[in-house]
């Protein structure tokens, strides 16, 4: 079967500039990792996960995935006050901008580049099907490693922060977090940019989280307006062990989140709160799946959309209770406020359940703004601009106020400010 033209710019950069990639060992796993993405090719909405998503422009861009170094700032407004900070500029590790310190015993936090051969057997396998994967195995540079040994209690935030200072590159983020038994942390991805032309980041997170750990993971992705944002989260949830997600899109020209979680242990739980700030024609897609495979686990999603002008916002919530998952506990909420005539919101919820003593439930709505809560916040003398902007705010309040109370909270409604203010 012939391959789409659009993939032999990708091929060819990497014949001739692969060997400049970190992990030298690594080569041979590469190769077999493009290969299997020029064979799957971009994601089309042929993929019912992808329906709602086109990527044929983004497909049609050649970007440089092999970026040269690049000296540049972080903007303050985005840096955590009391964190670990890893920043990555144009897809390579800033020691210069970092703030790494020295970490308390148990804790190992490096650069992707610095560990990348150590960790290679801990890196999800490219062959399941997910050919961006693919691709961002083959082209990975950088991102942070993060472990904790059992019983570990990282009070200080970690902060992987991505700034993109120039236009026509492509990077690819690799995220690994590792929480052994009891071990506790919290780890926030930043996407900025600052350029005015297009580029492409394609990330990948991972986290594998053991008996009784806990990890909360929030994620800001606040990318220029001209940039394509691609990125999946695998989480894999051991035995009593929790995950809880808060992620804010407010940038890109076209974003996609993806959100996977898998339960490997009973008494797992998870929670998953995401929301899409939007105008001009910006598109934004999230798509998430909890799967269920072992009894006495429960997730929760909670989504919320503000779309304006005419920007769409999508919304797939997937949640696959297998056939032993007795007991499972599962809902989920998507609700978009369209502010303008010529917004969209696509929301597909989708239960799989296979076993017969679960408490499942979902619910999706799409709407504008309580004509009534304007009236009645304008009668009591507030200005309708105002009143429009403290009940987007409080819309959207349910999602910010679930992550961690901090420095990490105080990230999110920042940047719910910012977009208020733009």
């Amino acid at each position: 079967m012939a391959r789409p033209q659009n993939i032999a710019p990708i091929l060819e950069r990497f014949e001739r500039r692969g060997s400049e990639l970190p992990g030298g060992g690594l080569s041979g796993r590469r190769s077999r990792a493009l290969e299997a993405f020029a064979d799957g090719g971009f994601p089309t909405p042929r993929i019912e996960s992808w329906k709602y998503t086109n990527l044929d422009r983004l497909a049609r861009t050649d970007f440089d995935p092999i970026p040269a170094a690049a000296a540049g700032s972080i903007p303050e407004e985005y840096c955590l006050a009391d964190a670990y900070r890893i920043a990555i500029m144009d897809g390579r590790f800033d020691r210069n901008l970092s703030t790494i310190g020295d970490p308390p015993a148990g804790v190992f936090l490096a650069p992707l580049s610095a560990s990348i051969e150590d960790v290679e057997d801990e890196l999800s396998p490219h062959g399941d099907g997910a050919s961006l994967v693919a691709l961002n195995t083959a082209f990975m540079r950088d991102g942070l490693v993060l472990k904790l040994s059992r019983g570990v209690v990282l009070e200080r935030p970690v902060q992987v922060l991505h700034v993109t200072s120039r236009g026509r590159i492509s990077t690819h983020p690799r995220t690994l977090v590792v929480a052994e038994a009891e071990s506790r942390t919290t780890v926030v991805e930043t996407f900025v940019g600052s350029c005015s032309e297009s580029y492409w980041t394609n990330a990948v997170t991972e986290l594998r989280i053991a008996a009784g750990a806990r990890v909360s993971h929030v994620k800001l992705q606040a990318e220029s307006a001209s940039a394509y944002h691609t990125a999946l989260t695998r989480v894999g949830l051991g035995r009593d062990s929790g995950y809880d997600s808060t992620a804010l899109g407010t940038g890109a020209a076209l974003s996609r989140n993806e959100t996977r979680v898998a339960f490997d242990g009973t008494g797992g739980d998870c929670s998953l709160r995401g929301g899409l700030l939007l105008r001009g024609r910006q598109h934004g897609d999230n798509t998430t799946e909890t799967d269920h495979r072992v009894p006495h686990t429960s997730s929760r999603q909670v989504f919320r959309n503000a779309l304006d002008d005419a920007a769409r916002a999508v919304f797939q919530g997937g949640v696959v209770v297998r056939k032993d998952a007795q007991k499972t506990d599962s809902g989920q909420s998507s609700r978009s406020l369209l502010l303008s005539p010529g917004t969209r919101a696509d929301a597909k919820p989708e239960l799989r359940i296979y076993a017969d003593d679960v408490k499942c439930a979902h619910g999706a709505t799409v709407g504008d703004l309580d004509r009534n809560a304007l009236f009645y916040l304008q009668s009591r003398g507030i200005a309708p601009a105002e009143a429009r902007a403290l009940l987007i705010e409080a819309f959207v309040a349910e999602i910010v106020e679930g992550a961690p109370k901090g420095a990490a909270r105080d990230h999110l409604a920042c940047a719910v400010s910012a977009w208020m203010k733009g």
